[in-house]
């Protein structure tokens, strides 16, 4: 037991001579301590030079940032005696835009059968944009963005309108075929009536007998290498308006000879192919 407490007091002490030897190899000299001193108040003294420097560019910019809020309300003066506009004025027209572009972000979330029956709505408001565009105000930098975005989101609607989709319609006591077409949600156009025909050969034996409750297929839209012809269309118009280049409507006619028997007659709902070009 004695030889224990004795090996436990050698070891204790062994191990404190250690700690002391290490703790003074660690302690910092009276130069290191002063030379890190004098770093630090370097680096201080630096770091405060920073600060001045930059606190004179923040006021420089600061400083520039108001000439330039005073000459953008400079402009802005100038901008309204130019268009001759009161700011009750040019608050109206801007909300009307608003809520044209509302408008029409809410006709793009609607599905596609949907969207084609509404375009008419579409329609009137790219009209309306067409004209609100001729007021001086549209001029004003703010209004032109937000018009740019109405003109992209109704390149949006216009896109989708025209891909193929084909919706149901049932037939209403004292409907025909030409009555159908005419409906402003669907073609708007009696002579369209052929391709409602066309869609739905099988339901329709005589084009002239259609009965109340039947379903009919109205298709819209076309695929991206074909051509809905309207009236007033002919060849030579349609391969200017898809090539750039009036000159080649012989390659349409070539490609629709089973459909069309001669080159100046088509009709009205003729789904023609278009070759590449």
């Amino acid at each position: 037991m004695k030889k224990t407490v004795i090996s436990g007091l050698a070891l204790a002490l062994v191990i404190g001579l250690s700690s002391v030897a290490q703790a003074q190899e660690d302690k910092m000299t009276r130069e290191e301590y002063v030379a890190q001193m004098a770093d630090l108040q370097q680096r201080e003294t630096a770091a405060q030079q920073q600060i001045e420097a930059l606190s004179g560019q923040i006021e420089d910019l600061n400083g520039q940032m108001n000439a330039c809020d005073l000459a953008i309300a400079d402009l802005n003066d100038q901008v309204r005696m130019l268009v001759d506009a009161t700011d009750t004025q040019i608050d109206a027209f801007g909300n009307r835009l608003d809520a044209i572009i509302g408008q029409l972000e809410g006709l793009l979330s609607l599905a596609p059968e949907v969207l084609i029956q509404r375009r008419g709505e579409a329609m009137a408001l790219a009209a309306e944009v067409e004209g609100m565009k001729g007021n001086k105000i549209s001029a004003i930098p703010e209004m032109a963005e937000k018009i740019a975005q109405i003109d992209s989101l109704l390149g949006q609607i216009k896109a989708r309108i025209a891909q193929p989709v084909t919706i149901d319609y049932t037939v209403e006591r004292g409907d025909n075929l030409w009555n159908i077409a005419k409906k402003e949600n669907l073609y708007d156009d009696p002579y369209m009536w052929p391709r409602i025909y066309r869609a739905n050969r099988e339901e329709i034996k005589d084009p002239d007998m259609i009965f109340p409750e039947q379903t009919l297929a109205v298709p819209f839209g076309v695929a991206e290498n074909q051509y809905l012809v309207t009236r007033g269309d002919f060849l030579f118009k349609i391969a200017a308006d898809v090539y750039n280049d009036a000159s080649k409507w012989h390659k349409i006619y070539e490609a629709n000879k089973a459909q069309v028997v001669e080159p100046h007659l088509i009709f009205p709902a003729q789904v023609l192919e278009i070759p590449s070009n």
